[in-house]
């Protein structure tokens, strides 16, 4: 590496950083939000609000880091630009793609990193985060509660709470009706100006003290009743799909890389396993009527396999896709800022802001079309980084060898 390329990226690296930890920052903000209002209002702990910070930052970084490499190519070569040390460069008869050598080879040996960050690193933040959040909540239940609000969260159960006290799990100005199976016949409902909320030991069951109120019950069709308490326990099953959830089962975005790639291998196996089944119940003999049900079961089932299959598809791809664009972006704003001339850091701030918000505008929305099943997750993970490939070629020709390809078919075209 020569002395010239040396400063380059002395210089490009700086910028890079920076642009991380400022963008790192600002997306997290909605999130230290959240933590103050847990640190304040709720009154967690600080060691375990500074743990959900730590755990969202892999999130973030992964996002932010493409985003610097953009940013830091628009500041690095456009002052470079702006300068007039490109025109030295070149008056020197070196070419401009020298200069911008390194920071692309710094980019191209980030994307196996970023790749192995978004594979590991990322998906195992994202866990232990929501296994964090969910051991908050279980310990202060009230975090679960919304005020003056008809919540039927709770299986066989409508609650009602008028205020809540989170910091130590009180209740007040509760009502509360019963819809489990045993009171269809008799329907009830409880009132009481005060309560504690608490879990079993085994987390089965959120526990719901209620104090000095009165429950009202039908007992016949014209028979009322009215019982007033002094305490009052309303044993609610906990969500046992909720406890799966956060413990043991992994969502797609949770998953780590060789368990993603495991479940892909299975899903294929079982959607291939359902087409079998869907011919053997188109050709089986049997009553027309039969048959038709039977065919329809099994293209729902097959249909519901192929959406779940895309759905991690698309994930898998939107790892590759993110960790490629770091070296694409610099591709891009290298030659972007050579061409501006401009390399303040509001300029590379505004042009990597305005650029980044419609690439994952794109992402997102080739992935919401990907889990649908109304595009190729390949299509809808790659898309925002295929429409830049001519952008880039447009650009990098412009700045590095001032020519258009544009221009030259049109020529071209014109010729003819």
């Amino acid at each position: 590496m020569t002395i010239l390329q040396r400063q380059t990226l002395r210089q490009f690296i700086p910028p890079f950083v920076f642009a991380i930890v400022v963008l790192v920052f600002v997306l997290l903000m909605d999130r230290l939000f959240l933590l103050a209002d847990l640190l304040v209002r709720k009154g967690v702990a600080v060691r375990v609000v500074a743990e959900v910070a730590a755990l969202s930052l892999p999130f973030v970084v992964s996002i932010c880091a493409p985003l610097g490499s953009l940013i830091s190519g628009v500041m690095t070569f456009g002052r470079m630009a702006q300068d007039n040390e490109v025109r030295v460069v070149r008056a020197a008869g070196i070419p401009v793609l020298r200069v911008v050598m390194p920071a692309a080879w710094l980019c191209l040996f980030l994307l196996p990193v970023m790749f192995m960050f978004n594979g590991y690193v990322v998906p195992e933040a994202q866990h232990r985060v929501r296994n964090l959040l969910t051991d908050v909540a279980r310990k202060k239940p009230a975090l679960r509660i919304r005020e003056r609000v008809f919540m039927d969260d709770f299986p066989g159960y409508m609650a009602y709470i008028g205020t809540i006290d989170e910091r130590r799990s009180r209740v007040g100005s509760v009502v509360i009706f019963d819809r489990t199976a045993g009171s269809s016949v008799r329907p009830s409902f409880v009132t009481a100006p005060r309560g504690d909320l608490a879990y079993t030991a085994d987390g089965s069951y959120l526990v719901l003290k209620l104090y000095d109120g009165e429950l009202h019950e039908l007992v016949r069709e014209r028979s009322y009743r009215r019982l007033r308490f002094a305490e009052h326990v309303i044993n609610v099953p906990a969500d046992d799909d909720l406890v799966r959830r956060d413990r043991e089962y992994r969502s797609d975005q949770e998953m780590l890389l060789p368990y993603l790639a495991g479940q892909l291998r299975q899903l294929g196996r079982d959607r291939a396993g359902l087409a079998a089944e869907l011919v053997t119940a188109d050709t089986t003999p049997a009553e027309p009527a039969v048959r038709e049900v039977r065919v329809r079961e099994a293209q729902s089932r097959l249909r519901q396999k192929r959406l779940e299959l895309a759905r991690y598809e698309a994930e898998l791809h939107k790892r590759l896709s993110l960790a490629f664009s770091s070296l694409l972006f610099v591709l891009f704003g290298a030659p972007l800022g050579l061409l501006l001339r401009r390399g303040g850091l509001g300029t590379g701030f505004v042009v990597g802001l305005v650029f980044f918000g419609v690439y994952y505008v794109l992402l997102l929305a080739g992935q919401t079309l990907a889990d649908a099943g109304r595009l190729s997750p390949f299509v809808g993970m790659w898309l925002p980084n295929l429409l830049l490939v001519l952008p880039v070629i447009e650009l990098s020709t412009r700045a590095l060898f001032e020519r258009s390809p544009l221009l030259l078919v049109g020529e071209r075209l014109r010729g003819r």
